[in-house]
């Protein structure tokens, strides 16, 4: 309000000045072509210059305007694109949250026609796609993402490994597992880390599970039950393949390391040898781990 009072007093201020400038002036000009005189006040020639000074601007402004239309109406429609994918895009995250896996799809398959994150589209489609338990029609929204963004090959890489160990296709999975640690420009993430453990336990690969459940630091984000389970898993599987064996069996079962002996390991172990042969090995087996139980 302050600004609009100084301003109108400045304003007021001018006009009263140039009124009476103009008042007092009383000089003319004679514009003269060919036989043609034409005589007008100097007021009149300074108020004509200026109003042709000003209609020539506001006409190269129209101007402008105009041929800039074109690229302002192109880059309107762009815009309503980008935000008609973005919201398909982002119903179609909240439809895979709440389960609707197929309406999922073609709110993606609308994203990625308009061209919004089409990447990010084709991950979020294949990811409802294997909800859905259609490994084909996954496959090919995973088969589009290297084109849409070549930013995002590790990515499908690690959901392809997801995919493949939900299937039970470890062998599979472990081989583009290792693909995906040479795609990957970061350390290994949490989800490559458990697919892998999931493939080598789907492998029996126990020693294999041992050494990397060993490896690991809190800082790989993976939950204490969750590296327990492989543990015991692995062991259990050593157990079974040293059944036949009771020296073997009851020589393993006392090298396991106190810390990664549970509950849950001297029931399996104890279910183990009961249907083996009762010999000095078994009752080794069974000593130890009652001289375990008894410090816990």
């Amino acid at each position: 309000m302050r600004k609009l009072l100084i301003w109108s007093l400045v304003l007021g201020t001018l006009a009263v000045i140039v009124a009476e400038l103009m008042h007092r002036n009383d000089g003319y000009a004679i514009v003269a072509l060919s036989t043609w005189r034409i005589e007008m006040s100097l007021n009149f020639l300074v108020l004509a210059l200026l109003a042709t000074l000003l209609t020539g601007a506001l006409l190269l402004k129209l101007l402008q305007g105009t041929l800039r239309l074109p690229g302002r109406i192109a880059r309107f429609r762009r815009m309503r694109r980008e935000r008609r994918g973005q919201q398909a895009f982002l119903s179609s995250l909240r439809l895979l949250m709440e389960g609707h896996f197929e309406a999922a799809i073609k709110s993606t398959e609308r994203a990625r026609q308009s061209g919004f994150a089409a990447g990010y589209a084709d991950l979020l489609a294949a990811r409802a796609a294997q909800a859905l338990g259609d490994a084909d029609r996954a496959a090919v929204w995973l088969g589009r993402v290297d084109a849409d963004d070549e930013t995002l090959v590790a990515a499908r890489l690690a959901q392809e490994a997801e995919m493949l160990v939900a299937r039970r296709q470890f062998e599979a999975a472990l081989q583009v597992l290792m693909l995906a640690d040479h795609a990957s420009r970061s350390k290994r993430s949490t989800g490559l880390i458990r697919a892998e453990l999931r493939a080598l336990l789907g492998t029996e690969r126990w020693e294999d599970v041992l050494l990397q459940v060993r490896d690991l630091r809190p800082r790989d984000g993976l939950s204490d039950s969750f590296l327990a389970h492989c543990r015991r898993q692995a062991h259990l599987g050593n157990l079974r393949h040293y059944q036949s064996d009771s020296q073997r069996f009851c020589m393993y079962l006392t090298q396991i390391p106190q810390k990664e002996c549970d509950a849950d390991l001297f029931d399996a172990a104890d279910a183990m040898l009961s249907r083996m042969t009762a010999d000095e090995w078994t009752a080794k087996a069974r000593t130890f781990m009652d001289a375990q139980r008894a410090q816990r």
